[in-house]
C-alpha cells in the first residue's frame, strides 16, 4: 500500500537574503541538512496548505502572517520514498522583518542569494532552489515537479506548469 505524506516548505526573502534553516544534528532524519521552514500539513489543513505554511512559519520562526507579503505557492514536488509518496507544497514570499525566534527544529540564518546553493540540501530542495533562482522569479506559474533518477543515478526533477483547465471548457 502506498501512503501519502503532505508537507509544506516556505522560503522567505528579505532583500537579497533567504531565510534558511540548518537542521539540528540531533534530528533523526537529515541532521545538518538545510531547507526552508515547514513541516507536515495537519489533517484539518489538508485542503488548505497555505494555512499550514503560515502556521509552520510562525511555529519555527515567530514571523506572523502580517509580517509576510506575496506568499505564493510556486512549486508542488512529488517524490517516492519506499511505500510513501511525499507531496511538498513550496511557497515563496517576502518577510518584512529579519527578527526570528529560536527553533527546536534547527538554526535559522539569512543567507545571501549568491551563497544559497552552497549548503547541504536534499536533492529535491537544492534542485527547486536552483530552478527558482534561474527561472522562478521571472514567472508567477505554479510548477509541478516529479522526481526521478537519471542514468547516472542522480536525482532529477521534471517540471510542468500547472495550467488552469477551466479555460478549456
Amino acid at each position: 500500500m502506498i501512503r501519502f505524506r503532505n508537507i509544506v516548505t516556505a522560503f522567505l526573502t528579505n532583500g537579497d537574503d533567504f531565510l534558511l534553516m540548518e537542521r539540528t544534528n540531533t534530528k533523526k532524519l537529515y541532521p545538518g541538512y538545510w531547507a526552508g521552514v515547514g513541516g507536515h500539513i495537519e489533517p484539518h489543513e489538508i485542503n488548505d496548505p497555505r494555512t499550514a505554511c503560515i502556521r509552520e512559519i510562525y511555529e519555527e520562526t515567530g514571523i506572523k502572517e502580517g509580517q509576510i507579503v506575496d506568499l505564493k505557492l510556486r512549486y508542488i514536488v512529488l517524490r517516492r520514498s519506499k511505500n510513501e509518496t511525499v507531496i511538498n507544497y513550496m511557497y515563496f514570499g517576502k518577510s518584512l522583518t529579519r527578527e526570528v525566534t529560536k527553533s527546536d527544529e534547527g538554526n535559522l540564518y539569512w543567507i545571501n542569494r549568491n551563497d544559497i546553493l552552497n549548503h547541504l540540501y536534499l536533492d529535491v530542495i537544492r534542485l527547486t532552489l536552483a530552478h527558482y533562482l534561474e527561472f522562478g522569479e521571472k514567472t508567477n506559474d505554479i510548477l509541478v515537479g516529479v522526481t526521478n533518477i537519471d542514468e547516472n543515478n542522480e536525482c532529477r526533477l521534471n517540471w510542468n506548469v500547472l495550467k488552469d483547465m477551466e479555460n478549456l471548457l
